[in-house]
């Protein structure tokens, strides 16, 4: 008998802490991604505030991330967020005082476990940004693949086109207007592959605007590239005299 109620104690403990990591389980929470890109044009750096209180004035902004014009850092601009909807403040540094207006201020709402980014354009005077939720490309091992999308990110710029040139010249996008973003487009990461220079041009009189040179894809060992997916953006303003306003690229990791 004493040796049955040993058996039956045993079994009860064993359900209750089945039970307690079925809670812990249950609570965890899945996070979202989100990738945030600065693409602002006369913001060279912006503090986010992902206090929820309606004054940022109390929020301590010296250990916060900071995002970097035309920048992207892996560690700084690849946030996890837990919660379905969250509210984001964007303050131009150094306007981080109690009486400061934050240059954004969205509130952005995330599918369980989705992928997103946040693309901030415009100026300094007039911030724009495009939230997008997509699902990159998977890539083959045996394929030796990456992946690249594009978006036109330059601020009142005329429709673009993009050229790749790798063993000769390609357009792979034509039109892309402002704001405008493209399906990501997988190409060769195998050991014969050299370089690839990307192009954004003028639609109308085929000038090139910005170009970046991607080099590295058919390296045996510290790749960056293959099997990964990227966006590459023009940003800037067309025309502009200042040089660090001028027409350029930036290329974003994703994922």
């Amino acid at each position: 008998m004493k040796k049955m109620k040993i058996n039956t104690l045993l079994v009860v403990l064993f359900f209750a802490l089945s039970l307690m990591s079925c809670s812990k389980e249950e609570a965890s929470p899945v996070t979202s991604s989100l990738i945030i890109a600065n693409a602002v044009v006369g913001a060279e750096t912006l503090m986010i505030n992902l206090n929820d209180d309606v004054n940022p004035g109390y929020f301590y902004y010296a250990g916060t991330a900071r995002f970097k014009y035309g920048i992207f850092d892996e560690y700084t601009n690849k946030l996890s967020v837990s919660k379905p909807e969250q509210r984001i403040r964007f303050f131009k540094l150094p306007d981080t005082l109690p009486t400061s207006t934050a240059l954004f201020d969205v509130k952005l709402r995330f599918e369980t476990g989705s992928i997103n980014t946040l693309f901030l354009s415009g100026t300094a005077t007039n911030p724009d940004h495009i939230f997008v939720t997509s699902v990159p490309p998977y890539h083959n091992q045996p394929d030796s693949t990456f992946g690249i999308r594009f978006i036109n990110l330059s601020y009142q710029s005329k429709p673009v086109s993009v050229y790749v040139i790798s063993n000769g010249s390609q357009k792979e996008v034509d039109g892309l207007t402002y704001k405008g973003i493209t399906e990501y487009k997988k190409y060769e990461a195998l050991a014969k592959t050299g370089s690839y220079r990307f192009e954004f041009r003028d639609q109308g009189t085929q000038q090139v605007l910005a170009s970046y040179t991607l080099s590295g894809a058919g390296a045996s060992t510290e790749n960056l590239w293959r099997y990964r997916n990227f966006t590459l953006a023009l940003i800037g303003l067309p025309g502009a005299g200042d040089i660090a306003q001028q027409q350029k690229t930036f290329m974003i990791s994703n994922y």
